[in-house]
């Protein structure tokens, strides 16, 4: 499978599927990592040409692998995928039933995340 999530981006072959598994927790004082339960928290992900046009991509997840364990997956499908080859841009963020919201992808603050999908050549259902 050469579509791969990186720190800086994702690349996908049109119309491929791309689960991308996601692990949420905090380091306490003593270092300990401790799971953030997800359970009512929605993650979203949209993939736009530009920062002000429409979404080709909008994806939200409420059910969870592991809520209380922080385990989840965003999975993008061919359905998803099957785009215009280009390069787009992209963030995920999570929400908490409090309200809270934090951008999480890019990992870097106040960089963009790229989008890159990459034509196939192996057409089939």
């Amino acid at each position: 499978m050469s579509s791969r999530m990186t720190s800086s981006g994702i690349i996908i072959t049109q119309g491929d599927t791309l689960n991308i598994p996601l692990k949420f927790a905090y380091n306490r004082t003593d270092g300990v990592k401790v799971p953030i339960n997800l359970e009512n928290a929605v993650l979203r992900m949209q993939v736009r040409p530009s920062a002000d046009a429409q979404p080709v991509i909008q994806k939200e997840i409420r059910d969870h692998v592991d809520a209380a364990n922080g385990r989840t997956v965003m999975q993008l499908t061919p359905e998803d995928t099957n785009i215009a080859v280009g390069t787009y841009y992209t963030d995920m963020e999570i929400q908490f039933i409090d309200g809270q919201k934090f951008t999480f992808y890019p990992y870097k603050t106040g960089c963009n995340a790229y989008f890159k999908v990459v034509e196939q050549f192996t057409k089939g259902d």
